[in-house]
């Protein structure tokens, strides 16, 4: 059984993502490094979900299952950057960036990136 997320849902999901990262800094009162992380994260997401073969993109040019394979370091950059950078030493960062790493990750590993090739396969066998 494939994970129950596809395409549509994801791409929304990620979006959503976009907005909190951006918002976070306000949200949680962050400075310093913990924010301008947020911002990167936040650019960097929005980038590639913009160019994600997905429903709500700007442009398909990435391939669904390369956004996952791209995904799959960010993962860790989510808590290795902040802790490199001292972002963890603010209470409100530790909570954000942890709780949102575990957000991310339940994302990702709930996703189907290998969805619309199984339905392009579904295709051509009907044909």
């Amino acid at each position: 059984m494939p994970p129950p997320i596809g395409p549509r849902l994801h791409g929304a999901i990620d979006y959503g993502f976009i907005i909190l990262q951006a918002l976070a800094p306000s949200l949680f009162k962050l400075h310093g490094p913990a924010k301008t992380l947020c911002y990167v994260f936040a650019c960097n997401q929005a980038l590639l979900n913009s160019l994600t073969d997905q429903p709500y993109a700007l442009k398909k040019v990435v391939p669904f299952r390369v956004h996952g394979q791209l995904e799959r370091p960010m993962l860790p950059a989510l808590l290795v950057a902040p802790y490199i950078t001292g972002a963890l030493k603010q209470r409100n960062a530790r909570r954000f960036f942890v709780g949102f790493f575990a957000l991310a990750l339940t994302n990702y590993l709930l996703t189907d990136y290998k969805a619309q090739e199984r339905q392009s396969g579904f295709s051509q066998k009907e044909k």
